[in-house]
Protein backbone atom coordinates (compact mmCIF):
# COMPACT_ATOMS: atom_id res chain seq x y z
CA UNK A 1 0.00 0.00 0.00
CA UNK A 2 1.25 3.42 -1.01
CA UNK A 3 1.18 5.41 2.00
CA UNK A 4 3.31 8.26 1.08
CA UNK A 5 0.75 10.84 0.00
CA UNK A 6 -0.45 10.55 3.73
CA UNK A 7 -3.21 8.24 4.03
CA UNK A 8 -3.17 5.98 6.62
CA UNK A 9 -4.00 2.41 6.76
CA UNK A 10 -7.84 3.03 8.19
CA UNK A 11 -8.08 6.10 5.73
CA UNK A 12 -7.23 4.13 2.66
CA UNK A 13 -9.46 1.22 3.56
CA UNK A 14 -12.23 3.53 3.86
CA UNK A 15 -11.63 5.35 0.64
CA UNK A 16 -11.70 1.75 -0.75
CA UNK A 17 -14.53 0.81 1.27
CA UNK A 18 -16.34 3.91 -0.40
CA UNK A 19 -15.03 3.13 -4.13
CA UNK A 20 -16.45 0.17 -4.30
CA UNK A 21 -19.48 1.49 -3.21
CA UNK A 22 -20.08 4.12 -5.85
CA UNK A 23 -18.66 1.49 -8.21
CA UNK A 24 -21.43 -0.88 -7.48
CA UNK A 25 -23.83 2.24 -7.71
CA UNK A 26 -22.29 3.12 -11.17
CA UNK A 27 -22.85 -0.24 -12.15
CA UNK A 28 -26.33 -0.35 -10.93
CA UNK A 29 -26.66 2.65 -13.12
CA UNK A 30 -25.34 0.98 -16.28
CA UNK A 31 -27.99 -1.95 -15.78
CA UNK A 32 -30.68 0.61 -15.57
CA UNK A 33 -29.92 2.01 -18.44
CA UNK A 34 -28.42 -1.34 -21.14
CA UNK A 35 -31.95 -1.26 -22.55
CA UNK A 36 -32.47 1.67 -23.74
CA UNK A 37 -31.90 3.51 -26.99
CA UNK A 38 -29.03 5.76 -26.15
CA UNK A 39 -27.57 8.47 -28.76
CA UNK A 40 -24.08 8.81 -29.73
CA UNK A 41 -23.38 10.86 -27.30
CA UNK A 42 -24.95 8.97 -24.92
CA UNK A 43 -23.16 5.96 -25.62
CA UNK A 44 -19.68 7.56 -25.50
CA UNK A 45 -20.88 8.40 -21.99
CA UNK A 46 -21.31 4.75 -21.39
CA UNK A 47 -17.69 4.44 -22.28
CA UNK A 48 -16.21 7.21 -20.07
CA UNK A 49 -18.20 5.77 -17.02
CA UNK A 50 -16.57 1.86 -18.14
CA UNK A 51 -13.05 3.55 -18.38
CA UNK A 52 -13.23 5.27 -15.16
CA UNK A 53 -14.36 2.33 -14.15
CA UNK A 54 -11.74 0.18 -14.82
CA UNK A 55 -9.31 2.73 -14.40
CA UNK A 56 -10.30 2.56 -10.52
CA UNK A 57 -10.31 -0.86 -10.44
CA UNK A 58 -6.86 -0.53 -11.34
CA UNK A 59 -5.80 1.73 -8.97
CA UNK A 60 -6.70 -0.24 -5.73
CA UNK A 61 -5.16 -2.84 -7.14
CA UNK A 62 -2.21 -0.91 -7.63
CA UNK A 63 -2.87 0.26 -3.67
CA UNK A 64 -3.68 4.07 -4.98
CA UNK A 65 -6.94 4.32 -3.20
CA UNK A 66 -6.84 8.23 -3.74
CA UNK A 67 -7.17 8.00 -7.09
CA UNK A 68 -9.62 4.61 -7.29
CA UNK A 69 -11.81 7.34 -5.31
CA UNK A 70 -11.81 9.71 -7.51
CA UNK A 71 -12.10 8.27 -10.72
CA UNK A 72 -15.34 6.00 -9.13
CA UNK A 73 -16.92 9.33 -7.91
CA UNK A 74 -16.37 10.49 -11.84
CA UNK A 75 -18.13 7.44 -12.92
CA UNK A 76 -20.94 7.18 -10.53
CA UNK A 77 -21.61 11.22 -10.78
CA UNK A 78 -21.85 10.57 -14.98
CA UNK A 79 -24.21 7.34 -14.51
CA UNK A 80 -26.45 8.86 -12.15
CA UNK A 81 -26.81 11.54 -14.24
CA UNK A 82 -27.43 8.85 -17.40
CA UNK A 83 -29.57 6.43 -15.78
CA UNK A 84 -31.61 9.98 -14.34
CA UNK A 85 -34.23 10.10 -11.37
Amino acid sequence: MDLSSGVNQQQASQQAKRADDLLASSDANLKKISGRQLSASQQDTVKQIQSYMDQAETAKKNGDMQRAYNLAVKANLLSAELAGP
